[in-house]
């Protein structure tokens, strides 16, 4: 699991992970949501969209039937940060696994899931992005 040393909420949640990974029951979906969004800070979108993905990376591995709403965190960013296009939506999420400096390191678990299952997403992730596009528009709208 994750070994982030900073910032403070990062090491509580690579934390969180480890006992979560050791104690699968411990912590209903709910808890486990609310951990991984907590871990996530204000910034503009497309750091948050960087951080999300390293974020939710060994989220999903550990609970992929609550892949759906995490992957929304990260989405949601790209969202308010323009992207209108679903069909980009993988690439972005494979560049922030793959690149050189990124804003938060992902974990390896987190990298091979990006690299590895996240490719693998699309229905979803086109579902996601289009049900929470929608959801901006209607928010926009008001």
């Amino acid at each position: 699991m994750p070994t982030w040393t900073s910032p403070p909420q990062l090491v509580a949640l690579a934390a969180f992970y480890a006992q979560a990974q050791a104690h699968p029951d411990a912590y209903s979906d709910a808890a486990f949501l609310k951990a991984v969004q907590a871990a996530h800070w204000p910034t503009n979108c497309w750091s948050y969209a960087e951080a999300s993905f390293a974020i939710i990376a060994p989220a999903c591995l550990l609970r992929p039937h609550l892949s759906a709403e995490l992957i929304a965190m990260p989405i949601d960013a790209m969202i308010a940060g323009g992207l209108e296009d679903a069909g980009q939506v993988i690439a972005i999420g494979l560049d922030c696994a793959t690149r050189q400096a990124p804003y938060v390191v992902p974990s390896e678990e987190g990298r091979r899931w990006l690299t590895q299952v996240w490719p693998t997403l699309g229905e979803m992730i086109e579902t996601v992005f289009q049900t929470r596009l929608q959801e901006a528009l209607a928010e926009d709208g008001e």
